[in-house]
């Protein structure tokens, strides 16, 4: 399991002295609009770990979930920006097509289900893969990936203005919504449903 650079009794202490008197989560999807905000700007000057891989990792929020192990299949939310984290609308995003994104952990280059309408990003990034291998289910990770082992020196470019350009490192904010508790394979894959960004029924 990768552990960031802060111990857990740490990193607990600095989460909770950021949201002041509200007592700290450590499930994301029960994050107020306000918590969050904290956490990213935390999260923006944060050391976190650098993988032998070269790879920074961020943990901002710990799960409480399952860990997947190599071999499973995730699903996780992310967006994707140039230069540096929530600097302006993401270059990519899971958002865009109302769903979480699925690979299978340990397989970098395997292609990814997408909306023909989404912007091309046709297989999981080697850095992402790296990335989240250790998160617990619900978990938020933040990873600065080196071109190397994002989009190289082709970089990224979509049909808006947004781009990574050749040579560039990718800054990739990641949840981890299914790590092994079936929950949206179920309902994305088990049931066939096209669209659901929490994997919850009833929900969107």
């Amino acid at each position: 399991m990768l552990l960031p650079t802060l111990s857990r009794r740490a990193f607990a202490a600095a989460a909770a002295s950021l949201l002041a008197a509200a007592p700290p989560t450590r499930r994301a999807v029960a994050l107020s609009n306000e918590e969050a905000l904290k956490l990213e700007a935390w999260s923006r000057t944060a050391e976190g770990t650098l993988l032998p891989s070269g790879v920074r990792v961020i943990d901002v929020l710990e799960g409480t979930g399952p860990t997947p192990s190599k071999g499973e299949r995730v699903y996780i939310h992310y967006k994707i920006y140039s230069k540096a984290f929530d600097s302006g609308e993401p270059v990519d995003a899971s958002y865009f097509r109302t769903r979480p994104v699925d690979f299978v952990l340990g397989s970098p280059g395997a292609p990814l289900e997408r909306a023909s309408t989404a912007p091309p990003m046709p297989a999981v990034l080697a850095g992402v893969d790296l990335g989240v291998a250790g998160m617990r289910e619900g978990g938020w990770r933040r990873l600065v990936v080196p071109a190397s082992l994002a989009y190289g020196d082709d970089g990224l470019r979509t049909k808006s203005s947004r781009q990574i350009k050749p040579g560039e490192s990718a800054f990739v904010d990641v949840r981890l919504m299914d790590g092994g508790s079936g929950r949206c394979d179920a309902i994305l894959r088990g049931q066939g449903m096209r669209k659901s960004v929490s994997c919850e029924r009833g929900k969107p």
